[in-house]
């Protein structure tokens, strides 16, 4: 987040708006986002020196994170991009369709 903008919006709290199991879909939600001019922040809840044990307490790899301003804005989008995924196979095709089954 760059802190440009409106007086004040620096000082604006960030809220988390999705809950990501992995790094790639955090920085899937992430990209998709800031292409659609939102400012998001990704923060992991990981913690590196355990490699990976914390996991097994905690699902949630970690938060993404926008300014409370943009935060109806941006579940909108992350619900969309969710329910655009929901039932796609492999490479968005829908289960039996493309892929490496069809010759």
């Amino acid at each position: 987040m760059n802190g440009t903008g409106a007086q004040g919006i620096e000082n604006e709290s960030l809220v988390r708006i999705f809950d990501a199991p992995n790094e790639m879909e955090a920085l899937a939600i992430q990209a998709l986002l800031e292409q659609e001019g939102i400012d998001a922040a990704v923060q992991s809840r990981q913690i590196t020196m355990y490699d990976g044990i914390g996991k097994m307490f905690n699902p949630v790899w970690g938060w993404v994170l926008v300014r409370e301003s943009s935060e109806a804005a941006a579940r909108q989008l992350v619900d969309e991009y969710l329910e655009s995924l929901e039932g796609t196979g492999p490479e968005g095709c829908e289960p039996g369709e493309g892929g490496m089954d069809d010759d």
